[in-house]
């Protein structure tokens, strides 16, 4: 049985892509799929699970990979032509990581085992606002045309396997489709408790809206408590701006360097909605516990006054209440607890549940999936 591997794009090597390597290392493909390929040489030996491969990707993107992302109104017609594309691969499985695209590969009768990263395609659902504004609020008449693409791309995969309950409860609402929950891998041993703590909070991530380190920088302005934010996007000179002295912006940081952040902090303070959150979990990992707000995933990874404190309202004043609330019961919280709470992420847990699933999937004959 040949088999391929199809993701969304591949530009830099995150979440993600940590969840396609955690796959490429227990499952070998014949065929690797892309939509577009942004990515440097080894970064791409490192996502497919240092395998040296050649990608296949789409023909429509060859010549947009700047600006592939503005092409979202002809997303239907790039899912369409790539099938055809890839049809003279005959593939018995196919496992794709979606975030948008994957989902709607479908060439034959090959089984279609599909990850979702994420609630697919926010860029027409939650996060449409984002994406719709300023000239682009005159192509806001597509967003239903592209939720129904999206709907209909979801009913390709036999199975879908979604990273949360957050997700698959999504996906039930969105999609009517039941879907598998298997947490995505966190590499949770790479990860340490400090013998000794620092006195400042820490926040980790992409620096991007939807992410609302706004309110995290806002609250600590507010409080004039001292914050570290670790990481880069297009928001940092604006959250630059709006800080106060007790903020420190440090930037883009190395795992290395950012394990040590993690273990040094008096608590990781965290104010979007995720769909899993594997900064949390590497939070938890160190034993450093988490003030977050409650939505998205989070109270599926963090025991509220147990490894860290939940706030339910997304915004400035809950975010520093539960700052207040957390210094009053720090001296509560266990380090070794936290961390082995973290412990059933691991990317071995994963990669069992994700071949045990997929090797049901297939016929009993012809199980081709084997862990390392």
């Amino acid at each position: 049985m040949k088999k391929a591997i199809i993701t969304d794009w591949l530009d830099k090597y995150g979440g993600a892509e940590r969840v396609v390597t955690a796959i490429c290392e227990v499952i070998d493909f014949d065929y690797y799929y892309a939509y577009i390929n942004k990515m440097d040489p080894d970064k791409q030996i490192l996502t497919f699970g240092n395998k040296k491969v050649d990608i296949i990707q789409s023909n429509w993107f060859k010549n947009f990979k700047p600006f592939f992302r503005f092409m979202m109104p002809l997303f239907p017609a790039v899912v369409s032509t790539f099938n055809r594309q890839t049809k003279k691969n005959q593939v018995g499985l196919v496992v794709s990581s979606s975030w948008v695209l994957s989902k709607g590969y479908r060439v034959g009768k090959e089984k279609h085992v599909c990850y979702l990263q994420a609630r697919n395609f926010k860029y027409v659902w939650e996060e449409a606002d984002m994406y719709f504004r300023g000239p682009l609020k005159l192509l806001s008449f597509l967003k239903k045309p592209l939720q129904r693409f999206d709907v209909r791309a979801a009913a390709n995969p036999d199975i879908l396997i979604s990273n949360s309950l957050f997700v698959k409860n999504w996906v039930k609402e969105k999609y009517n489709r039941d879907s598998h929950v298997i947490y995505p891998p966190v590499e949770v041993d790479d990860f340490f408790i400090s013998d000794t703590r620092d006195d400042y909070f820490i926040t980790v991530g992409r620096l991007e809206p939807y992410k609302r380190f706004d309110l995290i920088v806002d609250a600590f302005k507010k409080n004039g408590k001292r914050l570290l934010v670790v990481g880069d996007g297009s928001v940092l000179p604006k959250l630059k701006k709006n800080a106060g002295d007790n903020i420190e912006f440090l930037g883009f940081k190395n795992k290395s360097e950012i394990k040590h952040l993690l273990s040094k902090a008096r608590a990781f303070v965290y104010a979007g909605v995720e769909d899993f959150g594997i900064a949390v979990v590497e939070a938890l990992a160190s034993g450093t516990p988490v003030i977050a707000f409650s939505g998205g995933a989070s109270k599926e990874i963090i025991e509220d006054q147990r490894t860290g404190v939940l706030y339910n309202e997304q915004n400035v004043t809950a975010l520093v209440d539960a700052v207040n609330h957390f210094e009053t019961v720090e001296e509560n919280f266990e380090a070794a607890e936290i961390r082995n709470k973290a412990l059933k992420f691991s990317k071995q847990r994963f990669q069992r549940e994700f071949l045990g699933l997929i090797n049901a999937t297939i016929s009993n004959e012809q199980k081709i999936c084997t862990a390392n």
